[in-house]
């Protein structure tokens, strides 16, 4: 490739002058990425993959965590740059701390016997979408904290604790 330090100009063309180690103006590689795939896949995303082997059984998503520049979180199918997944588990964990947050204040509000099907309701309602196994997760951290008290020893069934 190119050692972009020499060059001076816009790789898009319009003889922009641009800063030393830059290879574009601001938003020109845009353009240029729009105007390549003008020229040689008919203005299409999809046909540059195709054309490269990806689509919808070999995704380029999982070909760049492969190769080493993406990333997979490690709680979802999400992929992305390094960046994109600080950013995602960012959103993830308030979003989690807040459904936590949620729950707990709905048991100390309402008490009595939670089971699992009640604590995705309770979140269903304040318009969540928790799991099962997340619900248990979450009465197996109030009982760790002595909100709630777990009653059947094989079934995830907590009671409210008198505090």
């Amino acid at each position: 490739m190119t050692d972009f330090a020499t060059t001076n100009s816009c790789y898009c063309g319009c003889q922009t002058a641009i800063g030393y180690g830059r290879t574009f103006a601001a938003g020109h590689d845009k353009i240029a990425e729009a105007a390549y795939l003008a020229v040689h896949h008919n203005g299409s995303v999809a046909e540059l993959l195709k054309s490269q082997g990806y689509g919808p059984d070999n995704p380029v998503t999982d070909a760049a965590v492969e190769a080493g520049a993406w990333k997979k979180c490690e709680h979802c199918d999400y992929k992305g740059a390094p960046e994109s997944i600080r950013n995602h588990m960012a959103k993830v964990q308030k979003a989690e701390n807040t459904q936590r947050e949620s729950l707990e204040k709905s048991v100390r509000a309402l008490g009595g016997t939670w089971d699992p099907s009640r604590g995705m309701q309770t979140l269903r309602d304040a318009g969540y979408h928790p799991s099962e196994k997340y619900i248990r997760e979450v009465y197996r951290r109030l009982a760790d904290s002595g909100l709630l008290e777990k009653v059947d020893e094989h079934r995830a069934i907590y009671f409210v604790t008198e505090k």
